[in-house]
């Protein structure tokens, strides 16, 4: 079974919420990849991706866990560990596939769960 999560902010939405708290949501190893983007948006989409994830597992900070990157060719790429991990794997969920988007003044991402039933 699949069960799709979208998300839609504005940039000011993302700058109020993230507010120089960048180490506080993100990995040393995304910090750096996003370092000749625009850091905003791409930084806004991987904490709208991680938000979905963790409100959907029902866990709080463990932002961390979550690990979102690129492939050379711009596609992200997603991996999970610790607390993320074990609640997925309680929760029958195979894996997540997700997909960002930003334009203008809006970020959107697309998270797609897919639960083993």
């Amino acid at each position: 079974m699949y069960k799709e999560i979208v998300e839609i902010k504005s940039v000011e939405e993302i700058d109020a919420i993230l507010l120089k708290k960048t180490d506080k949501y993100f990995t040393d190893r995304e910090l750096k990849s996003v370092e000749d983007k625009n850091k905003l948006k791409s930084l806004g989409a991987r904490y709208l991706i991680k938000r979905s994830i963790l409100d959907y597992l029902e866990l709080v900070n463990q932002y961390h866990d979550i690990e979102i990157e690129n492939k050379e060719d711009g596609k992200p790429i997603l991996s999970y560990t610790g607390e993320v991990m074990n609640k997925a794997e309680e929760m029958n969920i195979v894996g997540f596939k997700i997909s960002i988007s930003h334009s203008g003044n809006y970020i959107s991402t697309l998270v797609v769960v897919e639960e083993n039933v």
